[in-house]
């Protein structure tokens, strides 16, 4: 199996035209600041169609407690995710959202209100989350987990998402590591990773090389990509709060 990767760098650096020549992922915030979804059908439009899109929850949903403000959040994600014809969606959970049973009680509600026909649902926990821990609930949730994988190991399945961090004295990736990167997301069908380093772009060809060299050949969109189809208004259910 040919894995096809999705490399992208931390923000927009540019415009979206510029930036396409460079990577082909892009994670895009659903919340106060995010362009009206005119503006995001003219991103689609500006990129080929091999650019993916990843819609990132606003800090309301992401809160994942029910709330007229997470009401809203959910309806701006949807109408993004519709606009951009994103298939992934990321949820970054803060260090408020634990293990305990309510908040697996609220995730489990909210996937159940998300789109999730051609869309993977990324989850990204952040806290007192064991890593462990964090495959099992993903697992019986059916979503993908975000990791670091120079740091954690990339569950199995069809989707891997990845996010290289600079962090501490790690300002950047050499080979050796990105290698390691590239072993560890070993062959599936679809690689997220996204490069936070100020090298991004050298990284991102290195990571490219590494990965044709790695398993044979290494996909950038290739074939056909079936796009969501999802309504541009979701109706919110009046959930009774917590």
């Amino acid at each position: 199996m040919s894995t096809r990767y999705h490399i992208g760098a931390k923000g927009l650096r540019g415009g979206i035209p510029a930036y396409a020549k460079r990577f082909d992922l892009i994670e895009v915030r659903a919340d106060d600041d995010v362009p009206s979804p005119s503006a995001l059908r003219r991103w689609r439009k500006q990129v080929p169609p091999h650019f993916e899109f990843c819609i990132v929850a606003g800090k309301s949903l992401a809160q994942v407690k029910d709330s007229p403000d997470l009401g809203r959040d959910l309806e701006r994600a949807v109408e993004a995710i519709a606009a951009l014809q994103a298939r992934c969606f990321l949820l970054p959970t803060p260090v408020e959202f634990t293990p305990g049973n309510l908040w697996r009680e609220r995730m489990a509600r909210l996937l159940d209100r998300l789109p999730r026909d051609v869309t993977t649902v990324v989850w990204e926990p952040r806290g007192v989350w064991e890593h462990e821990a964090s495959q099992a609930a993903a697992k019986k949730w059916g979503v993908t987990l975000s990791v670091d994988a120079t740091r954690e190991a990339v569950p199995a399945g069809p989707v891997a998402y990845v996010r290289l961090r600079a962090l501490g004295e790690t300002h950047s990736y050499g080979e050796s590591a990105l290698g390691r990167v590239v072993a560890a997301i070993g062959p599936r069908r679809d690689a997220y990773v996204i490069l936070e380093t100020n090298s991004a772009l050298t990284e991102c060809k290195t990571l490219r090389r590494l990965a044709a060299r790695g398993d044979g050949a290494v996909e950038r969109g290739t074939g056909r990509v079936v796009r969501p189809r999802v309504a541009t208004t979701m109706k919110v259910r009046d959930d009774e709060q917590e």
